[in-house]
Formats: C-alpha cells, sequence, structure tokens
C-alpha cells in the first residue's frame, strides 16, 4: 500500500485548500439557516401615500370611490396648486397625485368614455396598486351601470363593494405537511450549492494529486520498479475513493444536522444517492485534469474557471427555470446540469413509488453515464502517456 499512504502524505498538503472550500461553504449555510424562522407568515400590502384632486365636488359615486380607495392608501393633504403638487412628489411626500375632473359623476353614469388624470413618481412600484384598485372599482362599476339602466349611486355603490370583497380561496392539494415541505426545500439548495463545491474542491485535490504520480520521473521510475501498473492505480482509485467519500460523509451529516425540519425519508436518501452519483462524475474530471494537464497552478485555474461555468450554466447559482432554452441546451451536455435537475425534481417527490422516482432515477443514471464516459477518456490519455514514458 505504499502508493496509497504516499496518496494520502500529498493529500494532506493540499488539505488546507480543500478545507478552505468546507469551511466557507459551511459557513454561509449556518449563518443562512439561524436567521430562518420557522413561522407563518401573512401578507398585507402596505398602503400607498397619495393625494386626490376632487373638481367634480360631492357625489355619492365619488364618496363610495373614496371610501373603496382608502383599503389602499393614505390620504395626504397638501396645498392646492401645481408647484406644491410637484413638490410633494418630488419629496416623495405623496407618490400618486389623482385628479377627478368636473363632470366625472355625470358623464361616468352615463356610460361616456372619461378618464381620470394622474401625476405620480416616475417608475413608481407603489402606482401599481392605486391603478389596480382605480381600474377594479370602475370597471366593476360599469359592468352595472351597462346592465342595470339607471342604477342608484347608492345601489352601485354597494354592489361593486360587495363585489371587490369578494376573494378567491387557493389551496395546494399535495400529500406533504409543513415540515416534508422544509426539509425538501432545504435539501434542494443545500445540496444544489454543494455541486460547486465538489467540483471545485475535487480538481484541488485529486487533480493536483493525479499530477505528482503522473509526472515523467515518476512514471520512468516506476516502470522500473516491481509495482505493477495494475496495483498503481487500484491504490490510486482506493485513495480517490476514499478522499471523495470522508468528504462527502462530512457535508451529507452536515446537511441533515443543519435542516430545521430534517426527516429521513425516501426524499432525503435519494438526494444521498443523487450526489454520490454526481460525486463519481466530479472524480472522473478530475482524475481527467490531473493526467492531462502538467501544472499544478493551471489546475489552480482550470479548478476556479470550470466550477464557475458550470455552476453558472447549469442551475446552481441561477435556477434552471430562468435560464435561455439555449443555455440549458449546451449544460444538458454536463453532468452538473443532470444533478441539478434531480434536485428540483427530488423537491416534490411524495413517496417511493416508481412512477414518482423514475425520471429522478434516469438523472443518476445520466450522471453515471458521464463518469464512466468521462473516466474511459481518462484511461486512453493514461496509456498513452505511459507509452511515452521512454
Amino acid at each position: 500500500m505504499q502508493v496509497f499512504k504516499t496518496y494520502i502524505k500529498i493529500l494532506r498538503k493540499q488539505l488546507v485548500s480543500i478545507l478552505i472550500y468546507a469551511v466557507m461553504f459551511l459557513s454561509i449555510t449556518i449563518m443562512i439557516t439561524s436567521n430562518i424562522k420557522n413561522e407563518n407568515t401573512k401578507f398585507e400590502p402596505s398602503k400607498v401615500d397619495i393625494t386626490v384632486v376632487n373638481e367634480d365636488g360631492e357625489s355619492s359615486l365619488i364618496n363610495g370611490f373614496l371610501k373603496h380607495l382608502e383599503n389602499y392608501v393614505n390620504f395626504i393633504e397638501i396645498d392646492d396648486n401645481d408647484s406644491a403638487r410637484r413638490d410633494a412628489l418630488f419629496f416623495r411626500r405623496v407618490v400618486y397625485i389623482l385628479t377627478i375632473p368636473e363632470g366625472f359623476t355625470d358623464r361616468f353614469m352615463s356610460g361616456n368614455d372619461v378618464q381620470l388624470s394622474k401625476l405620480m413618481v416616475p417608475n413608481s412600484v407603489e402606482a401599481i396598486t392605486v391603478d389596480n384598485a382605480i381600474d377594479n372599482y370602475f370597471n366593476t362599476a360599469k359592468v352595472y351601470i351597462k346592465h342595470v339602466p339607471k342604477i342608484d349611486y347608492e345601489v352601485l355603490n354597494a354592489y361593486v363593494e360587495q363585489n371587490l370583497k369578494e376573494e378567491t380561496k387557493v389551496s395546494f392539494d399535495v400529500a406533504m405537511d409543513d415540515e416534508v415541505i422544509g426539509s425538501n426545500s432545504f435539501n434542494r439548495n443545500y445540496f444544489n450549492y454543494l455541486g460547486y463545491i465538489i467540483i471545485s474542491a475535487f480538481i484541488t485535490g485529486v487533480s493536483i494529486i493525479m499530477v505528482s504520480f503522473h509526472g515523467m520521473d515518476i512514471r520512468r521510475k516506476h516502470f522500473a520498479s516491481p509495482l505493477s501498473s495494475r496495483s498503481m492505480n487500484a491504490q490510486l482509485i482506493f485513495g480517490n475513493l476514499v478522499f471523495v467519500f470522508v468528504y462527502l460523509l462530512v457535508f451529507i451529516v452536515a446537511g441533515y444536522l443543519l435542516n430545521a425540519d430534517r426527516k429521513l425519508n425516501a426524499n432525503t436518501i435519494l438526494t444521498w444517492m443523487n450526489v454520490i452519483a454526481f460525486a463519481l462524475a466530479a472524480l472522473s474530471i478530475s482524475y481527467l485534469v490531473g493526467i492531462t494537464v502538467k501544472s499544478r497552478k493551471a489546475i489552480n485555474a482550470i479548478s476556479t474557471a470550470l466550477s464557475l461555468s458550470l455552476a453558472f450554466i447549469s442551475g446552481i447559482f441561477v435556477p434552471q427555470e430562468y435560464l435561455g432554452a439555449s443555455v440549458l441546451k449546451v449544460a444538458s451536455f454536463t453532468p452538473t446540469y443532470w444533478y441539478v435537475k434531480a434536485n428540483t425534481a427530488l423537491e416534490t417527490v411524495t413517496s417511493s413509488k416508481w412512477s414518482d422516482i423514475s425520471d429522478i432515477i434516469g438523472y443518476m443514471a445520466i450522471q453515471i453515464g458521464f463518469a464512466a464516459a468521462i473516466i474511459s477518456i481518462a484511461l486512453v490519455v493514461s496509456k498513452r502517456k505511459r507509452q511515452q514514458a521512454f
């Protein structure tokens, strides 16, 4: 086991670089998870500060409209002149000034097309809330005016207000409770980002070790030694597998412990299987880089460039649903894409039935296929290098 012992010695020299990735990743994960509150939050829209200039005078229609608008806005009084209004917008005392023109009520009730005028802060997101509230009220009122001729103001306001109070309740028919959903969501995010760490750490560790064993001088000494190539390769493979699975075990255990809603269910086990499949693919990439690149400095550069490029195009840093079709097509030729795709699909897994997990198993098989293809290329390259030793 002399080769294996030498492997471990070289690995120790790279341990600092490898551990930096692990410590940084786990530190960020701990900070994020420690700030997550397991509380149910309710969305409540904030009210918008606006001014209403009513040039039409008092009417039941206007009063009903302003009463409805109170649910969405705070009415702010400002001086009744153009300069004061523009100053209020400039200094953000209000973000919206609504003007109801003279004769608006009569023309609206007659079914004529009439417009409200407005001034607002440019590109104001809050203005959308006001616009929606105005459109909802008057569009609903138009329907009643059209189908109920000569409707009374008070009756119109009552009907409109009753309609706008109706809410649609949305429920999701899923077989998962909140804790399972939380556990699955954590696993997806945690293991997706772990993919970037795996690529970076494996190339930094495995590739540099392979460079050490595949240098020209080392290969010549090997041919002069009684150690067979098969024994040497077997010990190198064993060393790589030990490094990979120990490194993975640390992250798997950490991910399980950091998950506040941890569940040892089909989703969790399949997630672990997925990361192991990806680790084999990453190991094969690292091995190929290690036997083809001659410089250690070049390996560090490749580690950074390759890990970042794969992370960006495959969905680790940016979810796949936000990436373009052409980017995803290119990414599909990498194991990282299928790793992320499997993690994403696992988030909604509710059982271990074959119909639910067959696609995910297929994604894992593709990753293993990548590993087999890349390691085959690496073996061909390694054989040619041995032939060039003399």
